[in-house]
C-alpha cells in the first residue's frame, strides 16, 4: 500500500515540525511507495486544494501536522500541539471557524496521532472526536541517532562570556515576555550573563532587558552544528512555555549534554522529570528565584548530563509503520511488495 504525505502539512509547519517529519521518514523503512501530494500552481488555491484532497483507496494519506483534507480516505493526522486553539487564536473572531474546520478534519481522520499524553488530553479537550482513534506515539526525546551532530562534552564559552540560551518565538504560549522580564530582574546583569535567543521574543521582554542592561542576542537560521555547540556551552537552556506538544529544544539540549531550566507543565514532567529543574511559569517572582538559583547552582547539583531516557526516531518510526500497516490490513490491502 502506498503512503501519500500531505505536502502542505510538511511545508506549512514549524521548523520543529519539519525536523519531526524528516526524522520519521528517514527511519520509517516503508515497504511501499512514499509520495507527496501535489501543490497547485497558485498559492491562493493551496488550502482549498488541500481541503478537497480525496486520498486513494490503495494508499494511506498522512498529514504530519494538524491540518489536512476534510474527507480523504485512510487519513492519519499527527497533532504536534493544540496551541492554535488555546493560545494563538484566543479571542480571535475567526476562532469558531478555525475550530470547526479542524474538528471536521480530525473527525473524518481514520487515526489521530498525538506526540504526547498531554497533547492527547488537549485534543480531547478542544475537539469533539472519538477518543478511541486518538493514540499516543510519544517522542522522540533521544536524538543520539539523529543528524544533529555528535554529542559534545560540557565546555566553557570559547570567548569567556556566559550566556543562557532560549529557543523560541514570540507566540503567546512561549511566555517570552514574562521570562525576559524575569531575566532582566535577576542577577544576570550583575554576573555578566547574556540572553542568547534563537528565534524571537516579545517586544516587552526585549525592552525590560534593555532597561536593565542585559545584553540580548537574537539569531535565526542557526546551523545544526552551531546550535549543538551553543546547547553544550550555555549556562542552561531556559524554556518558559505555558504549553507544548513535546518541546524538541529541551530534548536536543539534554542530548547534547546541556542543562535545562523549564516551566513546570504536564508535558515537561511527562518527558523530562528527573532531567531538568522546573519553575512556575506564571509567577514573575518564581521565575526570578529559579534563575538566581540556577546561576549559583554547582555543577553537581544539576541532573547528570546524559541523553534522556525515552524514544528516539527509530522507536517513533516503528510505531508509525505498525499503525500504517494495521490500517492497510484493516482496509483489505497489503504493504508487502
Amino acid at each position: 500500500m502506498k503512503l501519500i504525505v500531505n505536502r502542505a502539512a510538511v511545508e506549512r509547519t514549524s521548523l520543529g515540525g519539519r525536523r519531526y517529519y524528516d526524522g520519521i521518514v528517514k527511519a520509517l523503512r516503508w515497504p511501499g511507495a512514499i509520495e507527496q501530494s501535489r501543490r497547485p500552481r497558485w498559492a491562493r488555491l493551496e488550502r482549498p486544494s488541500e481541503l478537497l484532497q480525496r486520498g486513494s483507496h490503495d494508499a494511506i494519506f498522512w498529514s504530519p501536522s494538524q491540518r489536512g483534507p476534510l474527507f480523504a480516505r485512510h487519513h492519519v493526522v499527527t497533532v504536534l500541539d493544540c496551541i492554535n486553539v488555546e493560545y494563538t487564536h484566543r479571542g480571535d473572531w475567526r476562532l469558531p471557524v478555525l475550530r470547526a474546520m479542524s474538528n471536521a478534519v480530525l473527525r473524518n481522520a481514520e487515526a489521530i496521532v498525538a506526540i504526547s499524553h498531554a497533547t492527547r488530553d488537549a485534543v480531547l479537550r478542544n475537539y469533539a472526536v472519538d477518543a478511541a482513534k486518538v493514540l499516543v506515539i510519544p517522542g522522540p526525546v533521544d536524538f543520539r541517532s539523529d543528524a544533529i551532530g555528535e554529542v559534545l562534552p560540557a565546555q566553557p564559552p570559547a570567548d569567556g562570556s556566559r550566556f543562557v540560551l532560549m529557543i523560541c518565538n514570540a507566540l503567546p504560549h512561549k511566555n517570552t515576555a514574562l521570562a525576559a522580564q524575569a531575566f532582566a530582574a535577576s542577577e544576570a546583569a550583575a554576573r555578566g550573563i547574556r540572553l542568547r535567543v534563537v528565534g524571537s521574543i516579545e517586544v516587552a521582554g526585549l525592552a525590560a532587558c534593555e532597561a536593565a542592561g542585559v545584553k540580548v542576542e537574537q539569531s535565526k537560521g542557526v546551523s545544526d552544528a552551531e546550535l549543538s555547540s551553543w546547547l553544550a556551552r550555555a549556562e542552561f537552556l531556559l524554556s518558559p512555555s505555558l504549553d507544548e506538544g513535546l518541546n524538541l529544544p529541551i530534548a536536543e539540549a539534554l542530548t547534547q549534554g546541556g542543562r535545562v531550566l523549564c516551566s513546570d507543565i504536564p508535558v515537561h514532567r511527562e518527558f523530562y522529570d528527573g532531567h531538568a529543574h522546573f519553575f512556575d511559569p506564571l509567577r514573575l517572582d518564581g521565575i526570578i528565584s529559579a534563575l538566581n538559583e540556577a546561576f549559583a547552582r554547582k555543577a553537581a547539583a544539576w541532573p547528570e548530563r546524559h541523553a534522556p531516557i525515552g524514544p528516539n526516531f527509530d522507536d517513533v518510526a516503528s510505531q508509525y509503520r505498525a499503525l500504517f500497516e494495521r490500517l492497510a490490513s484493516a482496509n483489505g490491502s497489503s504493504t508487502r511488495y
